[in-house]
C-alpha cells in the first residue's frame, strides 16, 4: 500500500502547517531560522526531544502560546508521526491502520461535500470537531461527526462510530479525519 504524505509528515512540519497554518519557508522568515536549518532538522528526522529551546520560542511567538503548550503539542505530533512510521511498517497486505481508515474517510467526506458544491457548510461542524479532539470529548465529537455525515445524508462506518468511547481512538482518528478535511478544503 503506498502512503500518501499528506497522511502524516515530520512533527515540525506538521506543527506549522497544521497548527499554525503557514508554510515552513513562511515560518522560517517569520521567526529569523534559516530553512535550510529546518529542512535539515526535517530531512535527518530530529526528534522534538532534541530541537533548541530557540525553536520552541520562535513557535511559541508565532502562535502566541506558551512555550510549554508548543511543547506539548509538539510532542503530540512526534507521538503521532512514531505511531505512523510504526504502522507503516508493521500494515499486512489488506490491513490499513484506523490512522489510514480515518484519513481516507475524511478525504471521502470532503469529496462527498465537494461534489455538491457545499464545502462551506463543513467550516462549523470542522470547528466543533477540532475542539471535541482537543478535550478528547466522545459526546461531542460523536455529535459532530453525525452533523458531518448527516448533511451529507450518508451512514456514518461503523468502526468510526465505535471510537467516541476510546479518547485515544478520538484524538487519532480525528486528528486524521480533521487532517484530511483541512489538506483538502
Amino acid at each position: 500500500m503506498k502512503f500518501r504524505p499528506s497522511e502524516i509528515e515530520h512533527p515540525i512540519k506538521m506543527y506549522i502547517r497544521r497548527d499554525l497554518g503557514i508554510t515552513v519557508e513562511q515560518f522560517g522568515k517569520v521567526a529569523g531560522i534559516p530553512q535550510s536549518t529546518l529542512a535539515t532538522w526535517i530531512k535527518r528526522e530530529r526528534r522534538v526531544e532534541k530541537l533548541p529551546i530557540d525553536f520552541y520560542s520562535s513557535l511559541a511567538t508565532v502562535s502566541e502560546k506558551k512555550i510549554e503548550e508548543v511543547y506539548r503539542d509538539l510532542l503530540q505530533w512526534q507521538q503521532n508521526y512514531d505511531r505512523y512510521k510504526q504502522e507503516r511498517l508493521q500494515l499486512l497486505q489488506d490491513e490499513k491502520p484506523l490512522f489510514a481508515l480515518a484519513a481516507e474517510e475524511g478525504a471521502n467526506i470532503y469529496r462527498l461535500y465537494r461534489g455538491r458544491k457545499e464545502e462551506t457548510r463543513l467550516l462549523e461542524p470542522v470547528k466543533k470537531l477540532r475542539k471535541a479532539i482537543d478535550a478528547l470529548d466522545g459526546e461531542s465529537f460523536i455529535q459532530v461527526m453525525i452533523e458531518i455525515y448527516g448533511n451529507v445524508a450518508q451512514p456514518m462506518p461503523t468502526w468510526l462510530a465505535q471510537t467516541f468511547s476510546n479518547k485515544a481512538q478520538i484524538k487519532e482518528v480525528g486528528q486524521a479525519f480533521y487532517n484530511e478535511i483541512l489538506i483538502k478544503g
